[in-house]
């Protein structure tokens, strides 16, 4: 006998699976979310669902490190223009620009950020979501029984037909959002599957619920009490888990052999990743009654441990919170660093303070962090004051003194993070450039 086990999205089906359900939708729940009812049959069986509200699943997803910034983070490595550009040219031609006005709107629209691009598609993905006369959905009418996507330009010309008819949705940056995410999928569905799942429930309502069902599967299984449903959601859960991890060890053993190959892979994806740390740094100030300075202090911590291991191997994390009797240093880093300017100083060690508190630091820390290089000043005359709040006028004023002993400390506050996330700048090229000038008083 065939059945099915599917997802549920706001009263729609997203995706089914003949008899067992895929593992991918362990990544949307969590173990407690687990609903176990009465069936109707007859002898009585038991219905097995997983249930949450789209806020919840998008939580989980956070929680999961595969939510709303890691989506932006892995899209901004793997957009590709695809056709888009043509497209938006052949429009500008047809509407009568010149060959100058069109070079600049291509210009505006290669420089769009990537959350634009992936807003676009999830509004498209939801306005055929919520709309009763449409009996399928973009991406997801392909892939329902694990099917395969059409190729990245048919899937990414449906998208900007629906896109082009939605009023505020820039069907152009729909069009390469659903290219990029079409090859991603071939590439890497365990990585897409979840982003596309975030894109569109980031546009439904929050309390929209979600569902999977594995009634059917159970009631196969012969599940007739309680505790025969618990027993067998567990199973499930402790299967997908499995599958994840083995899937995901593969990968990792694949692109770990593909790192070796070339440096630059694991840059851009250490860069990738401080991306969605200043997400989640941004997420945190938003609800800071609610998060403890502790965690704030940890998030910033994170980010700036990624941004240095962008430039593996000449500098290294040694340890993070490196503790003393006497005190501790929030990240202790080896100076490998080739360039005449970074020799010059000496420094086989590089000391670096963070601090994201909601007021900024002034010189009692800043003394608090000059002892700590100048007791150890044979190995360490480099240090990096990082504060998301900024400095007060007298910390950066009190500087130059450091400078006077023959050390040099730099300051970089949150909008120096998020311009070199952005723009892919190696943190010591910032230093080195316009560190020096704000170390100097500029």
């Amino acid at each position: 006998m065939g059945y099915d086990t599917y997802l549920m999205v706001d009263g729609d089906i997203a995706l089914m699976w003949r008899k067992h359900a895929s593992f991918l939708p362990r990544l949307l729940f969590k173990h407690d979310q687990v609903v176990v009812s009465p069936s109707e049959h007859d002898p009585p069986l038991r219905d097995v669902r997983y249930v949450a509200t789209v806020a919840e699943v998008l939580a989980n997803l956070d929680d999961a490190g595969l939510g709303w910034h890691a989506t932006v983070a892995a899209y901004s490595q793997t957009r590709i223009e695809g056709t888009s550009v043509g497209a938006l040219m052949g429009h500008r031609m047809s509407a009568g620009d010149t060959e100058r006005q069109i070079d600049r709107h291509v210009d505006e629209f290669r420089a769009m950020a990537p959350e634009q691009d992936l807003i676009a598609l999830g509004r498209t993905l939801a306005h055929q979501w919520q709309d009763p006369e449409t009996p399928e959905v973009l991406f997801f009418k392909d892939i329902t029984y694990d099917g395969e996507l059409p190729s990245p330009s048919q899937v990414g010309w449906e998208v900007f037909g629906v896109a082009a008819r939605i009023d505020g949705v820039n069907e152009f940056a729909a069009l390469r959002a659903a290219e990029s995410m079409c090859v991603l999928y071939r590439d890497a569905p365990l990585l897409a599957w979840p982003m596309l799942v975030c894109l569109l429930l980031r546009h439904l309502a929050p309390d929209s619920e979600i569902v999977l069902d594995l009634s059917e599967d159970a009631q196969e299984n012969g599940v007739r009490t309680e505790e025969e449903a618990f027993t067998y959601a567990a199973d499930y859960w402790a299967s997908a888990s499995e599958g994840l991890t083995a899937f995901a060890q593969s990968l990792g053993r694949l692109f770990a052999v593909l790192a070796s190959f070339d440096n630059k892979l694991g840059r851009d994806f250490w860069f990738a990743r401080a991306a969605q740390l200043l997400g989640r740094l941004t997420d945190l100030a938003e609800a800071e009654d609610e998060v403890s300075t502790k965690a704030r202090g940890d998030a910033l911590e994170d980010l700036a441990e990624a941004l240095l291991r962008t430039e593996e191997p000449e500098l290294r994390v040694v340890e993070k919170n490196f503790r003393t009797t006497e005190e501790e240093i929030d990240i202790l880093v080896t100076n490998g660093l080739k360039d005449p300017f970074w020799i010059a100083q000496s420094s086989p060690l590089i000391f670096i303070e963070c601090k994201n508190w909601k007021d900024k630091p002034g010189v009692p820390e800043l003394r608090v962090f000059e002892s700590k290089i100048r007791d150890r000043g044979a190995i360490c005359r480099i240090g990096i004051f990082i504060s998301m709040s900024g400095f007060a006028g007298t910390f950066l004023t009190r500087l130059k003194t450091f400078q006077a002993e023959g050390g040099i400390i730099f300051a970089v506050d949150g909008q120096n993070l998020a311009e070199l996330v952005a723009s892919k700048t190696r943190l010591t090229e910032w230093l080195r450039a316009d560190g020096v000038m704000k170390s100097l008083g500029r």
